[in-house]
């Protein structure tokens, strides 16, 4: 054969540098670190023997190394074998090698997308941030600056001591994402700033993930069954879920469902992908899904379809409520010294009042569902009272009967019996596979509370097959909770785990009625007010940002809200109810901000409007840790460059739908000066005590002191003084974990270590059995983790992970609610006010405007987020641009086809966008029922015309009602009962450009 040598010229003649530069990178033949070094080499003296050594060459390799992609692709956890050469990823495979679990159903393989598959190009992709950078030119100018890591953490280290010494340690401002980055090296960050005594945005309440509906049902959101499970139910309701985009490694075990029998119904507004694979599509209404699933209920209780004991033990539907206050009739109203939160059933069979016990779901009697009772009250007085279920079922059959449904959804009514009919027989077996779109809108908890009373009627909790799912990423954090929050990790452990019990402990003293979740969570609460500075973004934002602005317009707000929003909001403050949460205070001026993980000016809600001209202007400082050149880092101050996924050890987060702790290992050294996360906040660390010694003063007084109770609790988890001020003389040795400092292994190992000691690995579980196998499958919660307590089960070796079973098992364990049971009243005054103390049906408010059209949104099928948006290989699979599908009815009455730039606006902004004209989105049908566009999300703000993204025109609005705390399980902590923004159903119209 004859040899052939190629030129540089001839090799990029008729192509660009770019995709010559990827073709070279995908056959393996690029050495060095750096893309740009790897090119002089290989144009120098590159041959190959014709176009078979081509192909030889591309199955050649160095090594071969386990990895995953660190990032909020839920739930993720996909093994792949990563290839690399030279120093250089070349290619990767999933590895398919995970076990069968359950034989009577399909197990997880092979498990990985198109994006996963693509990381080795988006490593090397143009936009990769290599060095530390410094903004030369303004925030947004795109002027920056190479220095050296030592100038950019110094001066980022003296903004955050003048942060401290100006404002106080509240006034640095800390973002998370969700999972980005790495579980280790999030949680390293996350650390450091705790450590600083920084305000710690709630994630849920950023990124809108919180699934407010089924916490204020179960007192918890954060449980659900593993995929495998998937397989097992009768009835799969695909329900704000749009699984053949978002669940790529899992839709597997929808479609082998129907193999095994199951029915698969899609319900949506509009015909998504998912819907071409269901057995039935029902369209509905967008935000209107409550009225559906109401009106399936109340075909369910007419026809007695229902599972009358399940109802009866498990919720509240049973207690009994007075009809001259609405409030639940207490153990206090008619017995002197008792609770005033145990509640009361009637007794069917002895015609009496017999109390609810606190401790068990067991039940002392059985209670009525239906009727009106007298009951007796301590001063001899007598008041009518009723069943939850009786009130339910009366609300149902006055409001909401197919016929009267039909009108809110604009689904048909013989439709809804039919779905009716199909969940009485599914009854014990149906799955609602909801994501995370209806906590989007602005009644997404009466859309959620609604598809949970759907399953509580057919007993369809705590089985096999069955259920509702929200999200979890703690199998693993019982380690990371002691490592990543006290001094030292497993040499101290065993000394720690009795100060945690303790306080545990002291919870069950004070009330002995409550179960070890509830302890849990209350210990929870505990930690995040005191040490860790948790708190929703919504008093950062009233108080220091234009949000104010939007919040107040009343008219964009839901017409049933009575008072104006700036009542409730002081009601909420000035009553004590977020005591230590409002942080920084009304005069506290934030100072400094960074972020890790997470893309603000791309997903914050009218971010450039609500933040960038207001609290944005107010920071001194901000900087970010980050793999590439995103819109928020463009708008930063410094650019902190971090390892890849492929480049760093850490694990993906854990999550109970894939219950595999996943091992990503250095496959090669970081490109450029990139560092990881762990070896920057070590840096940082350093330069900050340096900073702060050079002044004298390394002492901060925090303005949200302690809880006194609390102290001897506090220094297990922060560099505090006896007084609980932040001190920051020993915070590099703090940031060491306990470790050397030279080697990440030991953090690892640890970690790996203490979550076998707390029984949530099996023995042999270490850093060489991940580096052999990749994987290894979780065993058991964490007692100390109240996120992984909300699974409320005990996992088995031979199936797949079934949540809830101590409560609907042998244990009958209390859910964690203000009633302790599944709840679906809730006789708060501002619920009672709203009219929502049960779930109802509530039209979608005119948010930004009286406008013919509803802006919705959804992930999309190329990129996880933005991380993957301007992938080169994945933009020329589609439109490679930002496009929005609008129905051709829409379109036509605007004057507007297929490809043309058009303008959407409303009262708050308006952006620019390309059409895609498809008959899958719905229509406009009078003025009562709005037209639907769809933009499906993570676009950057920088491909929009003007940097203005979709964004732009979302107010971010909050709902009123999630101002409530301080009651029952209504009460924050961790990513739980946070007010979150609101950005689907926005009211827009559309022109041509």
């Amino acid at each position: 054969m004859k040899e052939v040598k190629i030129s540089r010229r001839t090799f990029l003649k008729g192509t660009s540098a770019t995709v010559a530069l990827l073709s070279l990178n995908s056959l393996g033949f690029l050495g060095g670190n750096t893309i740009a070094n790897a090119t002089e080499k290989i144009f120098e003296d590159w041959k190959y023997a014709g176009w078979e050594n081509l192909h030889r060459e591309e199955w050649t390799w160095d090594k071969v190394t386990y990895g995953t992609h660190l990032v909020d692709c839920y739930p993720g956890n996909c093994l792949w074998r990563v290839y690399s050469k030279d120093g250089v990823v070349f290619r990767e495979e999933q590895a398919a090698k995970y076990p069968v679990i359950d034989p009577s159903g399909p197990d997880f393989n092979p498990r990985g997308c198109q994006k996963g598959a693509s990381y080795s190009l988006q490593m090397y992709n143009p936009d990769r941030l290599k060095y530390p950078m410094k903004q030369v030119g303004g925030r947004g100018s795109g002027k920056w600056k190479r220095v050296s890591w030592d100038q950019c953490l110094a001066e980022i280290a003296e903004g955050i001591v003048d942060g401290l010494e100006a404002q106080g340690p509240e006034s640095i401002i800390f973002e998370s994402g969700p999972g980005n980055g790495g579980y280790v090296h999030v949680m390293a960050v996350h650390r450091l700033m705790v450590s600083l005594g920084a305000t710690v945005l709630d994630l849920d309440s950023t990124i809108g993930d919180f699934n407010r509906g089924i916490y204020e049902t179960f007192g918890k959101f954060m449980f659900m069954d593993s995929v495998d499970g998937w397989y097992f139910g009768k009835l799969l309701l695909i329900w704000h879920m749009n699984p053949v985009y978002t669940r790529i490694p899992s839709y597997h075990f929808i479609s082998e469902a129907r193999y095994n029998g199951a029915e698969i119904i899609s319900i949506a507004p509009d015909y998504n992908p998912s819907c071409m694979h269901a057995d039935e599509y029902i369209p509905v209404e967008m935000g209107s899904d409550a009225a559906l699933g109401l009106a399936v209920c109340q075909v369910l209780m007419n026809k007695k379809w229902v599972d009358y004991p399940f109802v009866k033990e498990q919720s509240d539907l049973p207690l009994l409520v007075r009809k001259d206050t609405d409030r639940f009739l207490s153990a206090a109203d008619i017995e002197k010294g008792a609770r005033d939160d145990q509640f009361c059933f009637w007794d069917s069979k002895n015609n009496k009042v017999v109390k609810a016990p606190l401790e068990t779901l067991k039940l002392p009697c059985d209670p009525a569902l239906e009727g009106v009772y007298k009951a007796t009250l301590l001063d001899g007085k007598t008041v009518e009272v009723e069943p939850v279920f009786n009130k339910l079922k009366a609300l149902l059959d006055s409001e909401y009967t197919p016929e009267q449904a039909s009108e809110m959804c604009r689904t048909n009514p013989d439709t809804i019996r039919r779905m009716a009919e199909k969940c009485y027989k599914a009854s014990g077996g149906i799955q609602v596979m909801v994501g995370w779109n209806s906590p989007k809108y602005y009644h997404g908890d009466l859309i959620e509370r609604a598809m949970c009373l759907v399953l509580t009627l057919t007993g369809s909790l705590g089985k096999k097959g069955c259920g509702i799912r929200g999200w979890n990423e703690s199998l693993f954090e019982g380690a990371f909770t002691q490592i990543f929050k006290q001094k030292i990790g497993l040499m101290n452990l065993t000394r720690q785990l009795p100060l945690m019990r303790r306080v545990w402990e002291s919870f069950k003293k004070e009330d002995p009625t409550i179960s070890d979740e509830m302890a849990s969570i209350k210990q929870e609460r505990v930690i995040d007010r005191n040490m860790v500075n948790y708190t929703i973004p919504a008093f950062l934002y009233y108080n220091h940002s234009n949000y104010k602005k939007a919040w107040d317009n009343k008219a964009w707000h839901c017409p049933t809200m009575k008072r104006e929003f700036k009542e409730y909001y002081d009601e909420a403050v000035n009553s004590g109810w977020w005591d230590g949460y409002v942080k920084p205070e009304k005069d506290q001026t934030p100072t400094v901000y960074c972020w890790m993980g997470t893309n603000p000016a791309r997903k914050n809600r009218g971010w450039e409007k609500n933040i960038l001209g207001s609290l944005w202007d107010k920071y001194k400082t901000i900087f970010g840790f980050e793999t590439r050149w995103t819109t928020t880092l463009l708008y930063g101050d410094y650019a902190l460059p971090c390892a890849g996924f492929y480049e760093k050890l850490d694990t993906r987060f854990p999550t109970p739908h894939v219950p595999w702790l996943t091992l990503t290992d250095e496959a090669v050294k970081p490109i450029g000066e990139c560092k990881t996360e762990w070896e920057i906040c070590l840096m940082l660390a350093k330069k900050i005590e340096e900073a702060a010694k050079k002044r004298g003063k390394t002492n901060f007084v925090p303005r949200t002191p302690v809880q006194e109770e609390y102290m001897p609790f506090l220094n297990q988890f922060s560099v505090r003084d006896a007084k609980g001020n932040v001190e920051i003389s020993k915070l590099h040795d703090w940031q060491l974990m306990g470790s050397s400092g030279k080697d990440f292994d030991e953090i690892m190992e640890d970690a790996l270590q203490s979550s076998v000691m707390l029984g949530n690995l099996p023995p042999g579980t270490n850093l060489k059995y991940m580096r052999e196998h990749g994987i290894v499958r979780f065993v058991d919660v964490s007692i100390f983790d109240p996120v992984t307590m909300n699974l409320a089960t005990d996992i088995k070796p031979d199936e797949p992970i079934i949540p809830l079973t101590w409560h609907t098992g042998e244990k009958k364990v209390p859910y964690p609610t203000y009633n302790r049971r599944i709840q679906f009243y809730i006789d708060h005054p501002w619920f009672l006010e709203a009219k929502e103390e049960l779930p109802v049906h509530k039209d979608n408010p005119k948010i930004g405007g009286n406008y013919p059209l509803r802006l919705t949104s959804g992930h999309q099928r190329w990129s996880i987020h933005s991380i993957w948006v301007s992938n080169e290989q994945l933009l020329r699979t589609h439109q490679g641009r930002p496009f929005m599908f609008m129905s051709p009815e829409d379109a036509e009455k605007r004057g507007v086809e297929d490809g043309d730039l058009v303008r959407v606006f409303n009262d708050f902004a308006s952006f620019k966008i390309h059409v895609k004209v498809t008959p899958a989105a719905r229509p406009e049908k009078g003025a009562a029922k709005p037209g639907q566009v769809i933009i499906y999300h993570a676009w950057e703000p920088f491909m929009f015309p003007e940097w203005k993204s979709y964004d732009i025109a979302i107010p971010g609005m909050i709902k009123w009602l999630d101002l409530v705390n301080n009651y029952g399980h209504l009460h924050y902590w961790r990513w739980n009962w946070c007010a979150q923004p609101i950005d689907r159903g926005i009211s827009v119209n559309v022109e041509k450009a």
